[in-house]
């Protein structure tokens, strides 16, 4: 009766082994094709509608990949709260269910960004594509350029942070410029100068 246990038990192991080296291995291939996409776009894309649509994307697969994190100690959680095949203290599983239920709020928190994202990206591919979008004179208050090799400059408005793809000319702090920028992700399109 024990070896017919001591095999069940075995199976089983081996069988929650599969299932999480396979949902680790979707959550890495997730996060290769996410940085692939987002460096790509960084790196060689020049036209700023096929960079809307690889960063959303991108974006899109990696937080599918933090979902798909979250899916991995949520699984190995849920083994150790309701199955306990270790055996492990009480005090030790009531750890384990806290960290779930933190796990599962940032799961939570994930998903929800993501579809926000997601409806805001969307949006303003429909805006592009119908030239529906803003045009407003605004005072440039912080410009944050990053690394040199890092294409992306996000700039602090009157508006809030907007996102500059390619900047053709060196924007300066305390200038005034003409924006024409997409509403949803606050991505400007054309930067030009003003005269006061």
């Amino acid at each position: 009766m024990r070896k017919k246990g001591t095999r069940a038990s075995e199976a089983e192991n081996k069988k929650r082994q599969r299932i999480s080296y396979v949902i680790m291995l979707v959550t890495m291939a997730l996060v290769l094709i996410a940085g692939g996409l987002i460096s790509w776009n960084w790196f060689v894309v020049k036209d700023l509608y096929t960079a809307f649509v690889i960063n959303f994307i991108g974006m899109s697969f990696l937080i599918a990949a933090g979902l798909g994190f979250c899916v991995f100690f949520l699984y190995l959680i849920t083994i150790i709260v309701f199955k306990n095949p270790q055996r492990i203290k009480r005090s030790s599983v009531a750890k384990f269910a806290v960290g779930g239920i933190f796990t599962f709020l940032i799961a939570i928190f994930l998903f929800f960004f993501g579809t926000t994202e997601a409806i805001k990206s969307i949006k303003d591919l429909k805006d592009y594509s119908n030239a529906e979008w803003q045009v407003k004179d605004l005072v440039v208050t912080d410009v944050n350029r990053g690394s040199p090799s890092y294409k992306i400059i996000f700039i602090e408005t009157a508006e809030g942070e907007m996102v500059l793809h390619w900047e053709r000319f060196r924007i300066q702090e305390g200038q005034s410029y003409r924006f024409t920028y997409l509403e949803a992700t606050k991505t400007i399109i054309n930067v030009e100068m003003t005269t006061e």
